[in-house]
């Protein structure tokens, strides 16, 4: 098997291959205007259906001279939002794609579009004022775009890490990350939206940033929808006497995960000598439990643990694998509930808990809520549980859109360019939820809706688009371009 090779001076560029059982094959980049992004037209629909790039360009100040602008700013942060929601998140690409039809198609121009240094200069303009003026539209744009006043609405809150490896402005060192980082915090609606999307230095104090934001969700959320009551979810960063203060007095419902200790493993000891001596009538052995209901020795979880592995490892079809896989993860799960007072908090609260019992011993887990009605079963498991879900949201901004590029020098020229991967990632999510595709990760939707090869041929009345013969989702293609 040859590699492919140029030939000929007049065919300098064309590249050929000779493959067993098969004649000459050749190749070269004389097809006309084929583009590789066929769906970006996808993402301009629903943009016009939000009015998403169209009310952001009204946040941003344009300084430059009126007689010497090529590019308009909605154009500007149209061609940046596409192209990220497409998988080309560096403003370098923008050099190459600035020629691409389809680019320029869902932008709304038949001309070249603006380079990465027209971009670069574009970003870095972001102020205070106007990542201000885009956090206020993330919540009007779910506003406006939901038909009828929810009856509850929750939501769930949560933070991740940006790593940074110059000297951005603001990036601090993270004991808990062991890194320096950006430590963006996220609020997330139940069906995926982001209501939130604050850049933070790495060191911050959680809680403060965490108050403010829910503060000014909520208060624009009942400008709107003054009678729906609000249900908030996050994990057991975000426990304290002072943020339970702060959602009671404004009527917040919450499930907040708490760290244990004694004082709660107090309360919790019964259920969990219940759930061992379960557990031990199956004929399985325990690690040893000490005060509290608490493992004596923590050597014995990782022997146990290791026990388990090896377990799964050499278990086979002639020895009952199956059989040999339930030994190895079986859990006994019982569910309670206490009243308990902090020092620090004002008054007495309810915390429900789940203890899951296995061979490796107890695995207790804490909520903190307001809530007085249901069984601590029901509340953990339907109410507290989905909030696991907002972690694959953050993953799809942080893993698919890439919203840890944050790597200008200036803080808000970084939180502007979070909010440009944000805008990317509503996109996608609006056609999703349209087409009833909700589960779908964000690089599935990107492989499968928007990489689609296109001839582009254009005339003086019309543009043509023939998308490939061959492309094998078109009809969930079709089906997410009617309900766009």
């Amino acid at each position: 098997m040859r590699k492919s090779k140029t030939i000929s001076a007049d065919k300098q560029g064309q590249m050929t291959l000779d493959l067993p059982n098969l004649r000459r094959i050749e190749q070269d980049f004389d097809g006309g205007r084929v583009c590789s992004d066929g769906g970006l037209l996808l993402l301009r629909k629903a943009d016009e259906r939000l009015d998403l790039t169209a009310m952001a360009s009204f946040a941003l100040a344009d300084k430059r001279r009126p007689d010497a602008v090529k590019h308009k700013t909605v154009d500007l942060l149209r061609q940046r939002i596409y192209a990220i929601a497409a998988g080309y998140e560096d403003c370098n690409d923008a050099n190459q794609l600035r020629f691409d039809a389809m680019h320029q198609l869902a932008v709304g121009k038949e001309s070249v579009l603006a380079s990465q240094p027209s971009l670069s200069r574009f970003e870095n303009q972001a102020d205070s004022v106007t990542n201000a003026a885009l956090q206020k539209l993330l919540i009007h744009t779910y506003v406006k775009g939901t038909r009828k006043a929810p009856r509850v609405l929750r939501l769930a809150m949560d933070t991740t890490c940006d790593e940074a490896y110059g000297r951005q402005q603001m990036i601090e060192f993270n004991g808990f990350y062991e890194t320096y980082c950006f430590a963006p915090l996220f609020i997330f609606t139940e069906d995926g939206f982001p209501l939130c999307s604050l850049l933070r230095p790495g060191a911050v104090n959680p809680i403060d940033d965490a108050i403010r934001m829910i503060k000014q969700v909520l208060r624009e959320i009942r400008l709107s929808w003054p009678t729906t009551r609000i249900e908030l979810t996050t994990d057991a960063g975000f426990a304290s006497g002072q943020m339970f203060d702060a959602l009671e007095d404004l009527g917040v419902t919450y499930f907040i995960a708490a760290a244990g200790h004694s004082g709660f493993a107090y309360h919790a000891q019964e259920t969990v000598y219940k759930c061992r001596n379960e557990f031990e009538e199956f004929g399985f052995a325990s690690p040893s439990l000490t005060k509290y209901a608490m493992l004596k020795n923590t050597k014995e979880r990782r022997l146990a643990l290791k026990r388990k592995e090896e377990a799964m490892r050499y278990a086979t079809k002639e020895e009952g694998r199956m059989q040999e896989l339930f030994e190895a993860e079986l859990h006994v799960k019982k569910y309670g509930e206490f009243r308990y007072a902090a020092r620090e908090w004002r008054s007495d609260r309810r915390v429900i808990f789940r203890v899951d019992y296995s061979m490796t011993g107890p695995d207790t887990r804490f909520v903190v809520t307001n809530y007085e009605y249901g069984s601590p079963q029901k509340i953990y498991e339907d109410r507290y549980c989905p909030r696991c879900q907002c972690e694959n949201w953050i993953k799809d901004l942080k893993l698919y859109m890439h919203s840890g590029r944050t790597s200008c020098q200036e803080f808000e020229a970084n939180q502007f360019r979070l909010f440009l991967h944000v805008f990317a990632y509503i996109l996608t999510w609006e056609i999703r939820k349209r087409a009833k595709l909700k589960a779908m990760t964000v690089e599935t939707f990107r492989l499968q809706f928007l990489k689609i090869g296109v001839l582009v041929k254009s005339t003086q009345r019309k543009v043509s688009l023939h998308l490939a013969s061959e492309f094998p989702w078109q009809i969930p293609f079709r089906i997410a371009w009617s309900e766009t």
